[in-house]
């Protein structure tokens, strides 16, 4: 069967239906008060801290709620700490992102584990579409979301959605209102990052004329624009703690009282909030009510960045070109070789910044790519600055060059050993390997790792 990017394996599915075939993880704590438990997790990503939410719960109470993400590439497991109180070592070397080797001990808070991928597959369904509403990949982790998605759409469930900012995440919130059962309903979006913290709650709830200074009438809050339809709650994380709990009372009684008025207003909405911030993390320091996060957690998504899905850009890009084609209508469209540029960087402002790289592409004009042999800064003795480039691709392009002199220094002091090359640049194997292979050096052959 063919094998996806993330390692794990897709069946040949009926016409009407594609499910991704993933391996289960075996996890055995052998120290701390869940000392002796051995657990099997599907696939390909499971979360491990002391939130019950969690597909592995664990006792100790120096583990953070969400201490650990486990993910499946290839024949590895990824082990990330996205913001842990206490951090995370693998074989005594603190760190927040690294792959696991089948011997590895990990240690968070008091308890060390002991990971293994099993040969046993499990099921999982995947959206044979390649979009959902204003989101577009053909990725398995954005057909994983899609899956979801669909699902979820037509329920009235709270959803909470979690990704870095250009992810996506307000064109998911309003995919799911167009996919719901209140399309005919109004989508209200209000950012919780944008008003003052005096004014939030007369923004969120509304006023009564004469409630405070200034409040020269009454006012209609967002929950009342939004009866009938879906309230998207944007940055969510910076709601101040004092308005937490009255959100909660509104999301439990489906009541809404503006300020200044003891008269209860009942409201018919779905809710669904979205946050760049770890709100478990949050629920740790005190920051964000447990209770809240609880209530508006019942079906987490987390949206990918574009690094985690570089098999998505040239899709985006193309779109994004489409898009943009009415206000730039003299642009000619941009050559494989741009495309293939794109899909190669982090962007670590995600579909946003792509989005600018774009516009700015088809308004200044693609730059011709780079000769068979370009001359590196070290060769010239200067930067090779081409004025009629962009900016961000001619940043680019030098960091190429740079990328692949350093590698070929790093392989010549290391007799080619990619290992200790890797080491020397401070990056790990697999990267330096994508550096060998993208820019066609030769390291010595080094076996796969076993599976963990």
């Amino acid at each position: 069967m063919p094998r996806s990017d993330d390692g794990t394996i897709t069946a040949q599915p009926p016409a009407d239906r594609l499910t991704l075939r993933s391996n289960k993880i075996r996890v055995e704590v052998v120290q701390g008060p869940d000392a002796g438990a051995v657990v099997e997790l599907p696939g390909p990503e499971a979360r491990v801290g002391s939130d019950p939410g969690c597909d592995l719960q664990l006792k100790d109470r120096k583990v953070s709620r969400l201490h650990l993400v486990l993910r499946i590439e290839r024949d590895r497991i990824r082990v990330i700490d996205p913001g842990s109180r206490n951090g995370t070592t693998v074989d005594g070397v603190q760190v927040r992102d690294a792959y696991a080797r089948p011997d590895s001990s990990i240690m968070i808070g008091s308890s060390a584990l002991r990971l293994r991928m099993l040969s046993t597959i499990v099921e999982l369904p995947l959206s044979t579409r390649d979009r959902f509403g204003g989101l577009l990949g053909s990725s398995v982790a954005m057909r994983r979301i899609f899956a979801v998605l669909e699902r979820v759409a037509p329920t009235d469930t709270t959803l909470l959605i979690e990704g870095e900012s250009g992810t996506g995440k307000e064109l998911a919130a309003r995919g799911v209102h167009e996919a719901s059962t209140r399309a005919g309903g109004p989508f209200v979006v209000f950012d919780c990052s944008t008003a003052s913290s005096s004014l939030l709650e007369s923004e969120l709830f509304g006023h009564k004329k004469g409630a405070f200074t200034g409040a020269l009438e009454d006012r209609v809050g967002m929950f009342e624009e939004a009866d009938g339809g879906t309230l998207f709650l944007d940055e969510l994380g910076e709601l101040p703690p004092d308005l937490q709990p009255k959100l909660l009372r509104v999301l439990e009684s489906g009541e809404v009282r503006r300020v200044g008025s003891n008269k209860p207003r009942r409201v018919d909405i779905r809710v669904v909030a979205a946050t760049n911030r770890s709100l478990p993390r949050a629920v740790e320091l005190g920051a964000f009510r447990e209770d809240l996060y609880y209530r508006l957690a019942v079906v987490p998504i987390r949206l990918p960045p574009l690094r985690e899905r570089p098999e998505d850009i040239p899709l985006l890009v193309r779109h994004l070109e489409q898009q943009l084609a009415s206000r730039i209508p003299a642009a000619a469209p941009l050559p494989e070789h741009v495309v293939n540029l794109f899909a190669e960087q982090s962007w670590p402002g995600n579909v946003r910044e792509l989005r600018n790289a774009v516009a700015r592409a088809l308004a200044l004009g693609a730059p011709e790519p780079a000769g068979s042999k370009p001359q590196s800064p070290s060769e010239s003795g200067r930067l090779d600055v081409r004025i009629d480039e962009p900016l961000l691709v001619g940043r680019t392009r030098i960091a190429r060059e740079y990328e692949k002199l350093y590698m070929e220094l790093a392989l010549k002091q290391t007799g080619g050993n990619v290992s200790q090359a890797a080491e020397l640049a401070g990056i790990g194997r697999k990267f330096a390997y994508t550096l060998i292979h993208r820019f066609g050096l030769r390291g010595s052959v080094e076996g796969p790792s076993d599976p963990v």
